[in-house]
């Protein structure tokens, strides 16, 4: 059973190791050698000398590594882990050593590989739910991982890394915290699912990236990752926010694929339902010379379209676009895109109908919406219903009535109306703002959690 490191020693075995070690070296048997460590391990071990301990055990590692005695170093680490009164700074030095001698093993040799997972398994079998062992049991697990991922096992693969938990690693920094996410990541995303990596990825801030060696790197890798879960999920105005803090880091600015990202922007804001939030970042995006400069002044004309008040026939923006929207991953690998685009022209088309008609015959609207009558009615229903315009729909005459926002419900003035706007702008943002800071604080709440159960622990 392990035990607390000591303060102090009961007898200093240092200059025994100097004068024994050099001697056994020199024995032609190499297990009459191991025989004496071990004699030697057990005397130090009782006699609480943490630096001689570590001394012995590392040269007992070596030994048997030098002579290719895998099988036996791998009943020794397992013994010596589980000896009475092994200090535990002494196990973790023994695994650190086993683990630093594991790239001998070839994965090209079949034998050779099957000896590395067996003797990774046992590190992860002794470090299982050991504190002070936490990081080397994530670097082995990371490595048996690797493996079942060249072998093709996906599952396996992404089993064993998702295991770790290794935001709760006191001992790990926090650099290499991120590198272990981002890779569960990564195999959650590769395996398709994505509920699990969104679980993921709410174990990273954006605003903790930052000063580390690799922080752009991985704030890049990140949002990436983040993009997916968006195009997965159809979470147009998330991916349209995640994105333009992509295009902001500079790794990203000298890319080969800015452009396309400019591109996906431009596609993705316009597929985004609208509500205030959408049409500030429309205008934005549509004032930012950066994307006047880089896009095609086709693509770019398309927020144009979209932000002025006028009808868009869909069958003309349709073959005006058509060889464009082929090119794009967004529309040619996905249908629905296509129809969620078609989707948004008719929410503007009524929109601006709202704006210019109080009254207007049911028919009317369904043939400026080039649909049915009732297509139109259930388009113009489910807008209501959402609050993107105010009306009602007279069966009997065929008419519908749109209300302007603001006016007939409570008489406020166009200008009054535009500072309710600028209030619920404000709002959003503010709310956004809010939802940050709570994650941030349960962040360190749980941080604060984990520390605290350690230290009870220890």
């Amino acid at each position: 059973m392990s035990r607390e490191d000591p303060l102090k020693a009961e007898k200093d075995f240092s200059a025994t190791l100097d004068e024994q070690l050099p001697l056994l070296e020199q024995l032609p048997d190499y297990k009459e050698a191991l025989d004496k460590y071990l004699v030697l391990e057990k005397q130090i071990r009782q006699s609480s000398d943490l630096p001689s301990s570590k001394r012995i055990i590392g040269r007992i590692v070596d030994t048997l590594v030098d002579h290719a005695d895998w099988e036996h170093l791998e009943e020794l680490v397992t013994s010596l882990s589980k000896k009475h009164g092994q200090m535990k700074t002494a196990i973790q030095v023994m695994i650190q050593q086993v683990i630093k001698h594991l790239s001998k093993l070839k994965d090209s040799d079949e034998k050779q590989l099957k000896q590395k997972i067996s003797l990774i398994e046992t590190i992860r079998t002794i470090t299982d739910k050991k504190i002070f062992v936490e990081v080397e049991r994530a670097e082995v697990s990371r490595m048996l991982s690797d493996i079942y991922l060249a072998q093709g096992d996906l599952d396996k693969a992404t089993e064993i890394l998702c295991d770790l938990q290794v935001e709760t690693y006191s001992m790990m920094p926090f650099d290499t915290k991120v590198e272990y996410i981002l890779q569960q990541m990564a195999l959650t995303l590769q395996k398709h699912d994505f509920a699990q990596a969104k679980v993921l990825s709410r174990k990273i801030l954006l605003k903790t990236l930052q000063n580390f060696a690799k922080a752009e790197e991985y704030k890049a890798t990140y949002l990436r990752y983040l993009l997916q879960i968006n195009a997965y999920e159809k979470d147009y105005i998330t991916s349209v926010k995640n994105s333009l803090l992509l295009m902001e880091l500079p790794a990203v600015k000298d890319s080969a694929d800015y452009k396309d990202l400019l591109i996906s922007i431009v596609y993705t804001i316009i597929l985004s339902p609208y509500d205030n939030y959408q049409s500030d970042l429309i205008h934005k995006i549509k004032a930012n010379t950066v994307f006047s400069k880089n896009v095609s002044a086709k693509i770019f004309r398309l927020l144009e379209i979209f932000t002025t008040n006028e009808i868009i026939r869909w069958g003309q923006l349709e073959a005006d676009y058509s060889d464009l929207f082929s090119q794009s991953p967004m529309f040619l690998e996905n249908d629905e895109n296509t129809k969620n685009l078609q989707k948004r022209v008719i929410e503007h088309n009524l929109r601006i109908i709202s704006k210019y008609y109080s009254f207007i015959e049911l028919k009317r609207v369904a043939t400026l919406l080039q649909l049915d009558v009732a297509d139109a009615e259930t388009h113009i229903s489910a807008l209501v219903n959402l609050g993107m315009i105010s009306g009602k729909i007279n069966r009997p005459q065929g008419i519908v009535k749109f209300e302007k926002h603001g006016v007939a419900s409570s008489g406020l003035s166009a200008n009054n109306s535009e500072d309710m706007n600028e209030l619920l702008n404000n709002w959003v943002y503010d709310i956004d703002k809010l939802l940050e800071e709570v994650d941030s604080i349960g962040h360190l709440i749980n941080k604060e959690e984990m520390m605290y159960g350690i230290k009870q622990k220890l």
